[in-house]
């Protein structure tokens, strides 16, 4: 029901089991890794050069930048106030307990209890926060609603009518702290002094993230544009099995960060239950690995793999950018094979976008 919340984590494993396990998985024929097998024995590539891609250019909306220092940064130094006797109203915090029924019937996901709600972030889907504008402590609240269409998070429930029986237990108001350059001192951000630096500071870190969205949005039409051109065999279980145990891992990892065990994230988030979001990620690593092959047996083909040089230059630059002691904690951490694997990726990426032809839309302008 709530937004998909962009946040992925990456398992990390001991440099001396990798070696241990390497040697031995080597010795029974294991086929885990890239390295263990001929990327040409289980892709017959298509074409590869001259592909089409277009995304629209990397624009950050109007008004963005001044929502997130509203919703986001300012009621952070907020101080609270119990409303026991007024209404919700834009910003409070509800306390709510909901259960949504969809004929008659609550289905599962669309339960909370004592969740706390910040009006107006639009958390939920149009209408819920809305809708509780007004309430009082202890009022009971019907929402008559309709999921969206299209409803990415589960598609099962695109357009769907559903109608929310929400309680609201307690408000919170925030008092929010005046936005001036002493205020802005006090975030301790680096560089920003000023309002005017800490809004350029979020423009561009908007910005940023626009543009690994036009990124995103290339790679993954080259790729799949590329996957349907080409013929698959069957990859190994092994590789499978680890591209399924990495999205676990990351899955997990954000649940962690949520307060959340993975079951629950994927309840509350994607409204899936353990036996269908087990199969949506072994069904995601089984392409992964496709993936990953194709790009290597790309790599060989053009003589792509990443060079010594190039893999000590990235390891250099991450013991740097996450602050390790030194690069022998940054390897003892670090499944190397993975990273030697992204940084091909990376070379094949390069190649095919040199090679191919990049279109950069206009981006719709808003309505509003």
């Amino acid at each position: 029901m709530k937004k998909q919340v962009k946040n992925m984590g990456s398992r990390r494993v001991a440099l001396m089991l990798i070696v241990a396990a390497s040697l031995m998985m080597t010795a029974c024929g294991s086929k885990e890794y890239l390295k263990d097998i001929k990327a040409s024995k289980y892709v017959t590539l298509g074409s590869y050069t001259g592909i089409t891609a277009s995304a629209d250019e990397p624009v950050v909306e109007d008004g963005l930048v001044d929502m997130y220092i509203q919703l986001y940064i300012l009621p952070e130094y907020a101080t609270e106030e119990n409303i026991a006797d007024g209404a919700v109203e834009i910003g409070d915090i509800a306390n709510i307990d909901f259960t949504g029924y969809i004929d008659g019937e609550a289905f599962e996901g669309g339960t909370g209890a004592g969740y706390d709600l910040m009006i107006g972030s639009h958390q939920f889907i149009d209408g819920f926060e809305d809708g509780l504008v007004g309430a009082k402590v202890g009022e009971q609240v019907s929402l008559d609603l309709a999921f969206p269409d299209p409803y990415d998070l589960n598609p099962d429930l695109s357009g769907v009518p559903v109608v929310f029986e929400v309680t609201v237990n307690s408000i919170t108001r925030h008092e929010m702290p005046e936005y001036t350059d002493e205020f802005v001192k006090t975030l301790n951000i680096e560089g920003c002094e000023t309002r005017k630096e800490l809004e350029d500071y979020l423009y561009n870190s908007f910005y940023q993230s626009e543009v690994q969205t036009y990124e995103n949005t290339i790679e993954n039409t080259l790729t799949d544009t590329i996957m349907a051109g080409c013929t698959f065999k069957e990859p190994p279980a092994q590789m499978v099995d680890r591209f399924y145990q990495n999205l676990t891992d990351s899955m997990a990892a954000q649940a962690t960060v949520q307060n959340m065990t993975l079951v629950q994230y994927m309840q509350t988030y994607y409204g899936m239950s353990v036996e269908e979001y087990e199969a949506r990620f072994r069904e995601n690593a089984m392409t992964a690995a496709q993936q990953y092959i194709m790009y290597q047996a790309i790599a060989d083909l053009e003589g792509l793999n990443p060079t010594q040089e190039q893999i000590q230059e990235e390891i250099n630059s991450r013991v740097e950018a996450y602050n390790y002691e030194s690069e022998e904690a940054y390897r003892e951490s670090t499944d190397l094979e993975m990273l030697k694997e992204q940084l091909m990726k990376k070379n094949v990426m390069e190649f095919l976008k040199e090679n191919g032809n990049i279109e950069t839309t206009a981006a719709e302008e808003s309505t509003e």
